[in-house]
């Protein structure tokens, strides 16, 4: 490459937001026009990468045998078996951080609280069951809001399932290209929080022992998270106080009900260690 600084991604961390929302719209694209290949996508956004991040074309044949040598590349991206073809968006950081003036979830998760990390999670499974377009743009009301400043920051409004309607109003004009982002991303967080490790105040916690009794197989995959219970969590987090009540413990921050959980389900494991012996 001609232009030693120019970085090309090689992973989703290094994607950024102007190219994820260009490659949600050439799968799109990919999905519904026929005569287009993959091989077509991969080209068309390896120019707008490099176009993007200051590379110049000048020499048509070098410049088309550099591109197609980015396309090898892009296995990472892609996930092909047979006839069927797949974005894989394996990734807890969030590429689309704003979308006009409303803003989506923090990366990781960090500001997901537990009653709308609930809520998502609903209406993720019940969009997995149904592919009802209603249900997907619901997924994307729940988490891109309207921003408030607080205290010199900037963030999301609070969540309050009450005004449901009007979220589904602010989105209503989001592409469906778009919503099948929002979707990709939280939905691999899901799954990330079965089997990933945070690090949280310095230390790295993994809550996959929470989930070891609702999984039906080792390999099964968390697509329906309401497995765990969490109405049944909610009531019970709510009643041991830590938290408040239960509209307090659904403003708290999913990572810190996530905490708790664990560290209920250690104390109770060391238990039954020391009963046993």
């Amino acid at each position: 490459m001609k232009q030693k600084d120019i970085d090309f991604p090689d992973c989703w961390e290094e994607v950024k937001p102007q190219e994820w929302l260009h490659l949600l719209k050439m799968r799109s694209k990919l999905m519904k026009q026929r005569g287009l290949a993959l091989i077509d996508v991969k080209r068309e956004w390896c120019t707008y990468v490099l176009k993007s991040r200051g590379y110049r074309f000048k020499s048509k044949v070098d410049d088309m045998l550099l591109v197609d040598r980015l396309a090898d590349t892009l296995d990472w991206m892609w996930k092909v078996e047979g006839d069927m073809v797949e974005l894989t968006y394996y990734s807890t950081e969030n590429l689309l951080p704003i979308w006009r003036y409303l803003r989506g979830p923090a990366s990781h998760g960090a500001d997901l609280t537990f009653g709308e990390f609930r809520q998502a999670a609903a209406v993720m499974n019940k969009y997995n069951a149904g592919q009802d377009p209603a249900d997907l743009r619901a997924l994307c009301a729940i988490l891109y809001r309207k921003a408030v400043k607080d205290k010199g920051c900037i963030s999301r409004e609070p969540f309050h399932p009450q005004y449901m309607g009007r979220y589904m109003g602010l989105v209503r004009d989001m592409p469906d290209w778009i919503q099948w982002g929002v979707y990709a991303w939280f939905a691999y967080f899901c799954h990330y929080l079965f089997i990933g490790i945070f690090i949280i105040d310095g230390l790295e916690l993994c809550f996959a022992p929470l989930f070891e009794r609702h999984r039906k197989s080792p390999d099964a995959q968390p697509g329906v998270i309401q497995n765990l219970g969490m109405n049944s969590v909610l009531y019970s987090v709510a009643e041991s106080g830590i938290f408040g009540n239960v509209d307090a413990t659904d403003n708290t921050l999913l990572l810190r009900v996530m905490m708790k959980l664990l560290d209920d389900k250690q104390r109770a494991d060391e238990m039954m260690r020391n009963l046993k012996k």
